[in-house]
């Protein structure tokens, strides 16, 4: 195992953790979501304000938990 996956498996959030994203467009964090699953080293994140589980799956360097 390298230090890269030790690293990536330390940093796995899990399903119902409280999260926020990295937006491309403003280029800061946005608050409202949660880890819904993770697959393949991404999280299928859900908005919290109406329960939809969005369609894309985030990369785990633009997701961090909640400040």
């Amino acid at each position: 195992m390298t230090s890269v996956d030790a690293n990536r498996r330390r940093r796995s959030l899990s399903p119902g953790t409280e999260v926020e994203v990295l937006t491309r467009y403003q280029g800061r964090w946005v608050a409202g979501f949660e880890i819904d699953a993770v697959r393949n080293d991404r999280y299928l994140l859900r908005r919290r304000s109406d329960n939809t589980v969005l369609a894309s799956a985030f990369a785990m360097d633009d997701v961090r938990p909640r400040r």
